[in-house]
């Protein structure tokens, strides 16, 4: 499609005030008209920028918008300028957006959503299908994750669960709505009245659940593969082990291992294992640890290993 027959739609929405979604390009310094010139959220429609001014973005004042950038937002076309230039407005085409969403979706649906920021606190905002969500600290993952930042890029796809969807009580809208805005990614319920609460967590937890329900077809008696340590069980030479697969299954170091390296091995380290036994029912495995990463076994060597936690 050229230029002027998108052009041509994006009048034809404006004046039948449709719906249409971009992709948030960048923030820059636009010259609307001779006499003026104001930073704009630029946003791609069909490989022609459309611009959209800060306060039809978002209803706060934000310290920085690169939480949206390379992200989808819907727009509703205001003005088309007499030299070409598209005004739209993001602000006006969520409340439309949202009653699709909450229309067609409940809490357990799942959904695929984009990060558009992480807080200090690893609350994570996500935008789907063009309707502002959050995944709360707590819904990331099972394993507590002291800075999502360093990691979880601006952009990410996620596969997501709903947890709940509230209807924000008017007070409580209003009282998002005068927060200030500390990450870049801070688009809130305030935006159209409701709280879409999204969970990873649950989706992992789903997916480890259809993996165990066809363990055969993963792992059987006498496998080999590579695993982490992720955590320490009863007694001194017992340790949760993850699977490529994502699994938690509790290991055991074989005697020589035991012996040389005082059944105390670090979190993160990744080792060798045998598959023992895999319990489908019950959902619990053991494997034998047989081989240390080579790159850190020489550093794990030391003159103390045949302490008291050796056999």
């Amino acid at each position: 499609m050229n230029n002027a027959a998108v052009l041509e739609l994006l009048q034809e929405s404006m004046r039948k005030n449709y719906v249409q979604t971009g992709v948030v390009e960048k923030i820059s310094q636009v010259r609307l008209s001779k006499d003026s010139t104001e930073e704009l959220i630029l946003i791609n429609f069909n490989g022609v920028i459309v611009y959209c001014r800060k306060d039809e973005f978002v209803k706060r004042n934000l310290s920085s918008y690169s939480g949206f950038l390379q992200t989808e937002v819907p727009f509703i076309v205001k003005q088309v300028t007499p030299d070409g230039h598209v005004i739209v407005s993001r602000l006006e085409a969520i409340p439309r957006v949202a009653k699709t969403f909450i229309r067609n979706h409940s809490e357990g649906d799942m959904v695929t959503g984009y990060v558009t920021g992480v807080t200090a606190n690893n609350l994570v905002f996500v935008d789907v299908e063009g309707v502002p969500c959050l995944i709360p600290p707590q819904e990331w993952d099972h394993v507590r994750t002291t800075n999502l930042r360093e990691f979880l890029k601006i952009g990410t796809e996620l596969d997501l669960k709903i947890l709940t969807i509230d209807e924000l009580p008017k007070r409580e809208e209003e009282a998002e709505a005068g927060e200030e805005a500390t990450t870049g990614a801070s688009t809130t319920a305030a935006e159209f009245g409701y709280r879409v609460r999204l969970s990873r967590k649950a989706v992992l937890d789903e997916e480890k659940a259809k993996l165990w329900e066809n363990i055969e077809d993963h792992y059987t008696r006498g496998d080999t593969t590579v695993a982490k340590i992720t955590g320490f069980g009863s007694g001194q030479n017992s340790y949760f082990l993850e699977l490529p697969k994502g699994i938690v299954i509790l290991g055991n170091l074989q005697s020589n291992l035991r012996r040389q390296y005082g059944g105390s091995l670090p979190q993160g380290l990744k080792v060798h294992v045998e598959i023992v036994s895999m319990d489908k029912q019950n959902r619990r495995g053991r494997a034998r640890i047989f081989k240390l990463d080579p790159t850190l076994q020489s550093s794990l060597r030391r003159p103390y290993a045949f302490n008291s936690h050796s056999t």
